[in-house]
């Protein structure tokens, strides 16, 4: 009767822990969790609540160690491989170690084995795309949707699966089903509905999404767009007066992170979007890209740059070697100056940091170490700086090195030579067995096979600039 008991108040705190976390109270649940486990350690309920509050800040190491735990313990218990699955595939994401991956696919696919729910197989969709296997990724996400066709992972997954293979309708499609994430918000909802597709005659308001290498690529489609409709854009500050100059026959607004939106007041829109939901109608099939420019920079700007680097010897060229966060694979995206040292070999070149993150120190070794300068220019590149300076710089070099980050964006945004280090695995934007990305015709990519093609880029750099 006692063990009973204390059984019954031990599954309270589980109960009353996952209470706090639907109310968004992370704080009060580990407060819960923390007294339930200091009680019975052993409390499997209350360890897995515990595994969800790191999950859910970002500690996906504790979490998948917690989770093995409860594994070994109770392999029986609801949901334990699924939650294992997504705390290694988080785990692969911020290491950069695929073995994570293969952990996860191996965890999820228990967790199918045991009960094939739309949520896990969703899951283990994702992973497989992770992994760059799309056409399983795409079968699994199928019988995600066909058992629960309401399901937005399940769809959002099918829209991933879709986007790498260029099945732009069902892609766009389906990925719209990722509205009002975490990644898909809408700050304000300044009209009665939302746009759907074939909508035209509109007073519509367009808010830009994601980051900034996002926010530039979906701008694509607002010349397009224009011409059906009456279009406001909300942007980030940092690029209103690029976007402003760019879209001559837009409102452009640099108000996105602003808390006050008094300028929204008596707007009266007939419906409110987010710019990448504008794909589902003007990105239906592969000539719906324009892959030229559409971006102009700051002729007076420019003018300046220009000055500084014809100051310079030889080719001017931009490098950005890092990108990425630990939740978006940094370490799959990223190098270090000395793995770079191939490329920076090359003669006849004034590099140039594009560099967001600040890299003086990294540079500095680097160049005592190799006696290799990298001209780096805060005003034009640090965190926060406007974008109409960046895009100016960059418009004037000769060429960009650049791992997959928003500096490749903004370079075939502007129709600015760039060659493109790709990883092996990475993000819908870049996958296809091309040499050339499939929004913009002025990158060439170099994709990672069992190793790097580094010597390979070197050898393309000199060629094309020192030849």
């Amino acid at each position: 009767m006692q063990d009973h008991t204390q059984e019954d108040r031990l599954s309270k705190f589980a109960q009353q822990a996952l209470a706090y976390i639907d109310a968004g109270d992370l704080k009060s649940a580990r407060n819960v969790t923390n007294a339930g486990l200091n009680k019975d350690p052993d409390d499997m309920p209350t360890l897995m609540v515990l595994a969800a509050i790191e999950a859910r800040e970002s500690g996906w190491g504790a979490s998948y160690n917690i989770l093995k735990r409860v594994a070994d313990k109770s392999p029986a218990f609801p949901e334990i491989f699924n939650n294992l699955g997504m705390a290694a595939a988080s785990l692969a994401s911020s290491t950069g170690k695929d073995k994570f991956l293969d952990d996860a696919e191996s965890y999820l696919r228990k967790a199918a084995k045991k009960d094939r729910k739309s949520e896990i197989l969703a899951n283990l969709s994702l992973v497989m795309i992770h992994k760059g296997d799309f056409l399983q990724a795409e079968k699994i996400a199928r019988e995600a949707v066909e058992i629960d066709p309401g399901n937005a992972s399940a769809r959002e997954s099918l829209g991933y699966a879709c986007l790498h293979q260029a099945k732009w309708v069902e892609g766009f499609g389906n990925y719209e089903f990722n509205l009002g994430n975490k990644y898909r918000k809408i700050k304000a909802l300044p009209a009665p509905r939302y746009w759907e597709r074939g909508d035209k005659g509109l007073n519509l308001y367009v808010c830009e999404e994601q980051g900034i290498g996002d926010a530039i690529t979906y701008s694509s489609v607002l010349p397009q767009a224009s011409l059906d409709n009456r279009i406001t854009y909300e942007c980030d500050k940092r690029l209103e007066g690029l976007f402003k100059r760019s879209f001559p026959n837009i409102e452009v607004r640099g108000t996105r992170f602003d808390p006050d939106k008094a300028w929204l007041d008596g707007r009266n829109f007939d419906a409110h979007t987010l710019v990448g939901s504008l794909c589902m109608q003007y990105r239906r099939q592969d000539s719906d890209f324009p892959r030229t420019a559409f971006l102009t920079a700051d002729p007076e700007r420019r003018l300046m740059w220009r000055a500084l680097l014809d100051s310079l010897p030889g080719k001017k060229v931009g490098i950005a070697w890092t990108g990425g966060l630990d939740n978006t694979f940094k370490n799959r995206r990223s190098f270090t100056l000395e793995g770079m040292l191939p490329i920076l070999k090359t003669p006849g070149i004034t590099w140039v940091s594009l560099q967001y993150k600040e890299p003086r120190d990294e540079i500095a070794e680097f160049t005592q170490k190799h006696g290799i300068e990298i001209k780096h220019w805060e005003r034009a590149v640090g965190k926060g700086v406007d974008y109409d300076e960046t895009a100016a710089l960059v418009s004037e070099l000769d060429a960009v090195v650049s791992v997959t980050t928003a500096t490749i964006h903004l370079c075939g945004a502007l129709g600015k030579k760039c060659y493109v280090l790709v990883p092996k695995r990475c993000r819908w934007f870049y996958s296809s067995d091309s040499e050339r990305h499939r929004w913009y015709d002025s990158l060439e990519l170099f994709r990672q096979q069992d190793k790097w093609p580094v010597e390979r880029l070197a050898d393309k750099l000199k060629a094309d600039l020192c030849g």
